[in-house]
């Protein structure tokens, strides 16, 4: 009897260390949860129960967390100070920063602290921060960002993902140096490569809310190693891949709702911005720099409120090449949709199927030297009460470009044209209304009334432009340049012919009505 009771003994511990080794395992496949409250919480307590939260922000910085791990803050709870947790996640197990509980926001405040950002992670990949609200703010301008992701001499930095984010009051740098263009709500920074190669991949900012911040929105930033010139080298090692911007809101700016610096075929989608370049008084809403392949799509630009050149909704900025803005409405700002700032080696950059309405300068700005710039299947709208220039070549420059299928519809007997040095090539535009001097011809042009359903009845939101889709008796329809990869979708979501003749503007009308009732809005 007392050996079988040493057995059942032996088997019971055997079944203990049994579970033991198993929880072990479960926690190092999946990780922790750990708990932050800054009015029920204790740095004392184990951290890994609601009941038993940390308090401070200290604590979780002093902290190295591992693949899996959870950082859950308190809904409703209040910090002052940086958060800064150490560690990497791993593939498929990021570490991640999310609230719990019911309520509002969790608040971090950076106090008017200076350097980093309120959020800030350093040669940590594989990190998911989520819903949270951040804001720095402070009598004098500083070195301030919301969140600020930065890497130097660490190699491939992976999957760093911001979602949710709620960003108001950063107060940064007003100005157009490089170093107040770097403060502002988010930042992806290389900061050095000199010893390692270093790039990022897998980067997505998803759903924020970024509003009155100093000085840019969104931006990435290479400062490393001389010149970011996608023509060079040392762009390969320091590009970011898997790249996407998209669902964002951005207004009240300094200068730039965004800067994309450095993306390899980036995605920049379905952002929101408006009342942009409101303290600077210059700066495009969204520009390239260094990116290329690049797509801009489905975005809403408005409200830019620049006083010099700088004020469109898109800018293709200095080496931009193969870069693309499709379906997107520019609307109400100081100058226009398109503003090109390129070098002479840019080539293939695309504007096309977007609409702009009551745009007041330079719609059109085909500014500096480049190989190609293809502009086709675009609308534009002036009121009578505007005096834009609707196509700008502005300076003297070897450049070249293609505007093909557009319609502009021109109310405004003040409307200008400027044409400098450039090769140009015009084809089966439409130009109706008033007719400046110098309104540029070409093969298949025409005069007539495009016949639009309600021309100039954009509302707020991309999905408010039904008024330029064309009725059935439109002169625009089949009357179309043919033209080859031109992306297979109208503004609406409609299939493009393939090597047929196609229709002027950006609508492709459908006999017997639409297939799809509301803008389809294609992912790459």
């Amino acid at each position: 009897m007392k050996v079988r009771g040493k057995l059942r003994n032996r088997y019971w511990i055997n079944e203990a260390l049994s579970v033991l080794f198993l929880s072990v395992l479960a926690t190092a496949a999946f990780g922790a949860d750990y708990y932050v409250d800054s009015t029920r919480g204790a740095d004392a307590s184990s951290g890994q129960e609601a009941d038993q939260a940390w308090r401070s922000l200290d604590k979780v910085n002093e902290t190295t967390f591992a693949p899996g791990d959870r950082i859950l803050f308190a809904a409703g709870s209040r910090w002052e100070g940086q958060l800064h947790p150490k560690g990497s996640g791993a593939a498929g197990r990021p570490i991640v920063v999310d609230r719990f509980g019911a309520g509002p926001l969790p608040v971090i405040d950076g106090a008017g602290s200076v350097g980093r950002g309120v959020v800030h992670l350093h040669n940590q990949s594989y990190w998911e921060v989520n819903r949270l609200e951040l804001t720095n703010n402070a009598e004098k301008e500083g070195d301030r960002r919301g969140v600020k992701i930065s890497a130097a001499n660490a190699g491939l930095i992976r999957h760093v993902h911001l979602k949710g984010l709620y960003i108001h009051h950063i107060k940064g740098i007003v100005g157009q140096s490089i170093t107040a263009k770097n403060t502002g709500g988010i930042g992806v920074f290389i900061e050095a490569d000199d010893l390692k190669d270093t790039r990022y991949d897998d980067v997505l900012i998803e759903k924020c809310r970024i509003e009155t911040v100093d000085n840019t929105g969104i931006f990435t930033h290479s400062g490393a190693r001389g010149s970011n010139s996608t023509t060079r080298p040392n762009w390969e090692r320091r590009r970011i891949t898997g790249l996407r911007i998209r669902g964002n809101r951005i207004n009240d700016i300094a200068k730039n709702a965004m800067i994309i610096r450095m993306a390899d075929a980036g995605l920049i989608e379905h952002n929101v911005c408006w009342d942009t370049a409101f303290r600077t008084g210059t700066g495009n809403t969204m520009f390239s720099r260094s990116s290329r392949d690049t797509v801009f799509q489905y975005n809403e630009g408005y409200l830019n409120r620049s006083q010099d050149f700088d004020g469109s909704m898109y800018d293709a900025d200095l080496d931009s090449p193969g870069c693309i803005f499709q379906y997107s409405y520019s609307h109400d700002n100081n100058h226009g949709l398109f503003w090109m700032c390129t070098t002479q080696p840019d080539a293939n950059v695309i504007v096309r199927y977007n609409i702009s309405q009551n745009d007041k300068g330079k719609i059109f700005c085909i500014n500096y030297a480049n190989t190609s710039c293809y502009i086709y299947n675009n609308v534009v709208f002036v009121p009578e009460h505007l005096s834009p220039v609707i196509i700008d070549e502005r300076r003297d420059a070897d450049k070249t470009y293609y505007f093909y299928n557009n319609i502009i519809y021109n109310m405004s007997p003040t409307a200008t044209y400027n044409w400098r040095n450039a090769k140009r090539h015009f084809s089966n535009n439409v130009f109706f209304g008033h007719h400046p001097e110098g309104e540029p011809g070409g093969p298949g042009k025409l005069t007539s009334d495009p016949k639009f359903v309600n021309p100039g009845s954009g509302a707020l939101g991309i999905d408010t432009l039904d008024g330029y889709k064309l009725r059935a008796d439109s002169p625009c329809i089949d009357s179309g340049l043919a033209l080859p990869n031109n992306g297979g979708l109208d503004y609406w979501g409609n299939p493009l012919p393939r090597n047929a003749d196609t229709d002027r503007g950006a609508h492709e009308f459908v006999a017997g009505g639409e297939k799809s009732g509301k803008l389809r809005r294609r992912k790459k």
